[in-house]
């Protein structure tokens, strides 16, 4: 290969290294983050559902009209029953 098709091949991975990241953190929902379940509900009320996940986790789904039509947040607990982590579906915001 000669190398302007290898300075065109680095260009092209680099180009698509830098459009992928990590979604958006959204500190309101990190906050949430290491505290029990029980204070969540507290705030959030009783979530719709609960779905049983692998090694004893929980979700907790909250559908949220009130941000979007189709926007549901969930929670995911560990098997001690803190929060360890969150995610949106549908349209949010």
């Amino acid at each position: 290969m000669n190398k302007t098709v290898i300075a065109m091949l680095f260009a092209a991975l680099a180009g698509a290294a830098a459009c992928s990241h990590d979604p958006p953190r959204n500190p309101e929902m990190d906050r949430w983050f290491g505290r029990p379940a029980s204070e969540l509900v507290k705030v959030w009320g009783p979530p719709r559902s609960i779905v049983k996940l692998e090694e004893r986790r929980l979700e907790y789904k909250y559908p949220r009209p009130d941000m979007g039509e189709s926007c549901v947040h969930f929670w995911l607990m560990n098997r001690q029953g803190y929060v360890i982590g969150h995610r949106q579906d549908g349209r949010c915001g």
